[in-house]
């Protein structure tokens, strides 16, 4: 993990070790490339085609499916903090299909296991993704889901340590 310092250098003022989660603060030991990652972050956790709900059933399902502890570990407790139902957690976090929950965290799973396992979407998925919101907005949440992607691939091999569960329980996001 980088030193408060190199933290505070990529994070500004946002930057609070208490509360700024481990995932973003590995970010900050990328050199060069640390600034535009967090940049990319900031956008992500910003976009309005995602609430937080969506948003983070996305997060969820991407570290599920790409077994990435610290990942499934912190985005279980944030999620609920963000809205989903332990129901909702529980069918994200499960083997096999998502179903029996709210339809548009049916679809976005779907999306995230696709880009997860097959690094597209099939045909027929990215059909029902614009029908339901758009070219635009569609375009921006498969952008989000290769995101958490590449970022949970880079929390999985940096071995980023897992917060504590009080640091989680007050969170809703990485910073």
């Amino acid at each position: 993990m980088p030193t408060a310092e190199a933290g505070r250098a990529v994070f500004g003022d946002d930057f609070n070790p208490d509360k700024t989660l481990n995932g973003a603060i590995a970010l900050a030991a990328a050199g060069d490339l640390a600034g535009p990652a967090v940049a990319l972050m900031r956008a992500v956790f910003a976009c309005p085609a995602a609430d937080a709900r969506l948003r983070e059933a996305m997060i969820m399902r991407t570290a599920v499916r790409l077994n990435c502890i610290y990942a499934v570990h912190a985005s279980t407790r944030i999620a609920l903090n963000s809205g989903l139902s332990k129901s909702e957690v529980e069918a994200l976090t499960a083997a096999g299909p998502v179903a029996g929950i709210n339809p548009d965290l049916v679809l976005i799973a779907r999306m995230a296991d696709d880009i997860a396992d097959h690094a597209t979407l099939e045909a027929d998925l990215l059909d029902a993704a614009i029908k339901r919101w758009g070219v635009d907005n569609t375009r921006k949440l498969i952008l989000m889901l290769s995101w958490f992607n590449l970022v949970n691939r880079y929390e999985s091999a940096c071995r980023v340590p897992s917060d504590s569960d009080e640091k989680l329980a007050r969170s809703s996001g990485p910073i």
